[in-house]
């Protein structure tokens, strides 16, 4: 194609044997595989050219001959036009003429007009021919240059653009300049280029298709470099434009078999990644996310990966609040956020659990007010806690149970969050703080046993401290005011931020100073 190309050159030999020689190698082209037979096309068009512009030399001689004859004809019918003229005024000047030259004269006047009526005749015939001749070559010199251009436009839609660039060269080889503007296939390169004011021409789609050889030969040039600096996900990319603009050009052959295979894997990978992505299922699409990012460097899976993670996060939460408002008996509520969880993440392990946990509290559903009454009657708040799931979703019906059960759960709730506060103090070394907490959660339920236990793991390190304290209450029971303020101010030097003391501190005095004053009678 190349030298064809160069044969056809503007700045080489154009004699009809360059042209010639060029037309010859077409049919070496065309027994390429890659050619698929396009170049014996363009090869039919040029000769399709030459027999139209032989036969347009034919009807030349025809016409040059036929004009010779109806010149010849217009000589003898004005002849026949000038003798006739003549014989006529003779006719008229005079009777001194012989009788029977007279009837020789008038014989003959009276054929004249029948012989320049057939001679005028002949010659329309000719005329005719003439016309018939011109409207022919006209007809089949328009049918060969639309036939020519046809092609080509042909070609550029099918992206062939080696054999469109070649079958412009001998359009401009074999046709005058003047007619170079494309006459069809301006509708179809409309729609192929939108938003363009064009006027198409042969020399545009010669344009049109060496500029599209460039970007094919830029195109493979920048998915090369990509694919040796590791960025396989921009050469996948820019192998595609390529490929649909330059599917039929041998410039893609510089791409390797085994660079293809790996675009190949690559898109198959992105492709699974995509339906896993649509079905939801978010453990498969990281699966896939690592391996895309071990083919290739520039594959954003991190970014992907943190989205993959939000979801997951956003439905697990809905999980959670689904099982909150179940836990409460508000059943409504529940399913609304269950199904917000099955629409973010269908294959959630969280949503079969709780669909496992609903169906056992539903068969439990029959022991449970029979279970909390046992439990409520042993005083048994730390039992009621533990089992609050089943006994919520048992007693979210129940008016007079339910109530009971939220206070419950929210007492110990609360007890459960001092005895964690207090430990974390205790470990932080505030003791004194931390036993206050404890105090506080002993007068929400002094039978507690993880209350109790705490109490008894931190009193050794508070002894003093405590023992001050239940002093001063004893001394209080025993309306001995100014002892026991005594006693909670010794303990406040122990430990001055005590919460404790200072509530005692202030009753003792109020008290002891009503003890002091004067009874009214």
């Amino acid at each position: 194609m190349a030298e064809i190309m160069n044969r056809l050159s503007v700045g080489t030999d154009s004699s009809d044997d360059t042209i010639l020689e060029a037309w010859q190698l077409l049919f070496q082209t065309s027994e390429f595989e890659e050619d698929g037979g396009n170049s014996t096309i363009v090869a039919n068009q040029v000769f399709n050219a030459w027999r139209i512009r032989k036969e347009t030399r034919g009807t030349s001689l025809s016409f040059k001959e036929l004009e010779d004859i109806r010149r010849n004809q217009q000589e003898i019918v004005a002849n026949r036009d000038r003798i006739l003229r003549r014989l006529q005024e003779q006719r008229d000047s005079g009777g001194t003429h012989r009788e029977g030259t007279s009837s020789k004269q008038s014989e003959s006047s009276s054929e004249m007009p029948t012989e320049a009526a057939f001679r005028a005749l002949d010659l329309a015939e000719t005329e005719a021919k003439i016309v018939q001749l011109e409207a022919q070559n006209a007809a089949t010199g328009i049918q060969a240059k639309l036939q020519f251009q046809s092609q080509i436009v042909t070609f550029v839609m099918q992206r062939r653009f080696q054999h469109a660039l070649v079958l412009s060269s001998f359009y401009q080889q074999l046709f005058k300049g003047a007619q170079q503007k494309l006459e069809v296939g301006a509708e179809e390169l409309k729609s192929f280029l939108p938003n363009t004011d064009l006027t198409f021409t042969v020399d545009t789609l010669s344009f049109m298709a060496r500029e599209a050889l460039n970007d094919v030969r830029n195109g493979v040039d920048t998915v090369l470099a990509a694919y040796d600096e590791g960025r396989r996900l921009l050469a996948l990319e820019r192998v595609q434009e390529t490929f649909f603009l330059g599917e039929h050009l041998c410039d893609l052959d510089r791409i390797s078999v085994e660079q293809r295979r790996t675009f190949l894997d690559i898109y198959r990978a992105m492709l699974e990644a995509q339906e896993l992505a649509d079905a939801k299922d978010y453990k498969g699409v990281g699966v896939a996310v690592a391996e895309l990012g071990a083919m290739a460097d520039d594959f954003p899976a991190k970014r992907v990966l943190a989205s993959i993670e939000t979801a997951m996060s956003m439905s697990d939460m809905a999980v959670f609040a689904a099982s909150q408002y179940r836990n409460r008996g508000m059943i409504d509520q529940a399913r609304d956020e269950l199904r917000n969880a099955v629409e973010i993440w269908p294959s959630n392990p969280s949503i079969r659990e709780f669909q496992s946990e609903t169906t056992r509290l539903a068969t439990a559903n029959s022991q449970g007010e029979q279970i909390f009454d046992d439990l409520y009657a042993r005083g048994d708040r730390r039992g009621i806690y533990e089992r609050r799931m089943e006994l919520g979703f048992a007693l979210a019906e129940d008016p007079e149970r339910k109530p009971v059960l939220l206070d419950i759960i929210d007492q110990v709730a609360q007890m459960e969050l001092l005895i964690a506060q207090a430990k974390e103090l205790t470990r932080q070394g505030e003791s004194f703080a931390a036993w206050e907490l404890l105090e506080t959660a002993r007068a929400i339920d002094s039978d507690d046993a993880p209350m109790n236990r705490a109490r008894a793991e931190l009193a050794p390190r508070v002894a003093s401290f405590i023992g001050y304290v239940d002093r001063a209450d004893q001394y209080a029971k025993s309306e001995n005011y100014a002892s026991a303020l005594a006693a909670y101010l010794v303990a406040q030097d122990i430990y001055p931020a005590s919460r404790t003391c200072r509530i005692g501190i202030q009753k003792m005095s109020q008290a002891l100073m009503a003890s002091l004053l004067p009874q009214e009678d």
